[in-house]
């Protein structure tokens, strides 16, 4: 399983709100997207996304900023988790990914 410095997680309301975040995220950082969960139908998102400490801080700071301004009482809480223990990593990693990296591990 690949391991990361750091792992950012976003809750947010509403799914358009977190794909505009994700978005800004993956533009402007050197992050990977992990993965998402939904709740309340779909009205509540969150969002995981792993990188370096220094890259995922940046998409951090970023969407808390989104928060603040455009998308003010939509973003619910926003945190840098670094040095993540292993079983958080299983958690967080999907397990169709962990499937997908396997396969192009086998195939090279």
């Amino acid at each position: 399983m690949k391991t990361y410095e750091a792992v950012g997680v976003v809750e947010t309301l509403y799914f358009t709100v977190a794909i505009e975040m994700l978005d800004e995220m993956l533009k402007s950082s050197n992050v990977e997207f992990l993965r998402k969960e939904t709740t309340l139908g779909g009205k509540l998102i969150t969002l995981f996304v792993g990188g370096s400490v220094s890259e995922v801080s940046n998409a951090i700071e970023l969407v808390k900023k989104l928060g603040e301004g455009k998308h003010i009482n939509h973003l619910k809480n926003a945190i840098v988790i670094s040095k993540p223990h292993p079983e958080i990593l299983k958690y967080v990693i999907s397990s169709e990914k962990i499937i997908n990296e396997e396969t192009l591990k086998v195939n090279k």
